[in-house]
């Protein structure tokens, strides 16, 4: 004789009740995937939390899990007076910088900061992420082994901060890249665009083929030179250079007139 097994059909109450306990089920797993999600986004924003070393030093808060070098103020001082040289400085906003080399924030935000040696994050926090430092020879290093320096990368990024407080986020936000990066760059290495307080003539001119491909005008230095050329040769202010008035294509036509005529 074969048994064959046999159940008993679910009455309406059980089914009723399955479908109870499946909600039930789903609800909070949607519940805890957005609070996962929420904690995600909190840690992103204020990462302070994770990372045990904190100096505080003028308008600059360094976090870090390793001991921080000491030649960090001598950084900091060297950074402050180079920000000090743009219109738009202003001593009360205050920068957070996180070093986050081998931290469980680098590991949160590997996916979007692998091929980026520092970068600013706007909003609410007045923050800036720098993957893979070293103090002592005050130098950044992205991810492709390309070595920068680490004073210049503060200044950059500090800059995009004082364009948020002198601009308003939302305005900000409507700002053509060329003008937030060039004008960023240009503080950060006044030195390279600049020669005795007018656009360098030898700094153009080497980056001139670039200048002349529009192509190619997706490279910080390029617009660096242009926005020298704005403050330096046509004098506007910071607040004539975010005008609409001031176009990427008009620019650039102009320092290509101008590198021709000092030729």
């Amino acid at each position: 004789m074969i048994f064959i097994p046999t159940f008993a059909p679910q009455t309406g109450l059980h089914i009723q009740f399955n479908i109870v306990k499946i909600k039930f089920i789903i609800k909070y797993f949607l519940l805890l995937c957005f609070m996962l999600i929420g904690v995600y986004i909190y840690l992103i924003l204020f990462p302070q939390v994770l990372f045990s070393n904190t100096i505080a030093y003028r308008n600059f808060k360094i976090y870090a899990n390793e001991k921080i070098d000491d030649k960090i103020y001598e950084i900091i001082d060297n950074v402050i007076v180079q920000l000090q040289t743009s219109a738009i400085y202003d001593s009360t906003v205050h920068q957070k910088v996180f070093f986050i080399e081998g931290s469980f924030y680098e590991k949160m935000t590997k996916y979007f900061s692998i091929e980026r040696a520092g970068y600013h994050e706007f909003l609410v926090n007045n923050s800036m992420v720098v993957p893979k430092v070293d103090v002592k020879n005050n130098s950044i290093t992205y991810s492709d082994g390309r070595v920068r320096n680490l004073a210049q990368t503060i200044i950059h990024e500090s800059v995009h901060t004082l364009q948020e407080k002198k601009l308003g986020f939302w305005r900000v936000l409507k700002v053509p890249e060329w003008k937030l990066e060039g004008y960023a760059f240009y503080i950060a290495k006044t030195n390279l665009v600049l020669n005795n307080g007018r656009l360098s003539y030898q700094y153009v001119k080497s980056n001139f083929a670039d200048l002349k491909n529009h192509s190619n005008h997706k490279h910080y230095w390029m617009y660096g030179i242009m926005t020298g050329y704005v403050l330096n040769e046509k004098h506007l202010s910071f607040d004539q250079f975010m005008s609409d008035d001031v176009t990427e294509e008009a620019t650039a036509g102009e320092v290509m007139n101008w590198i021709l005529s000092v030729n």
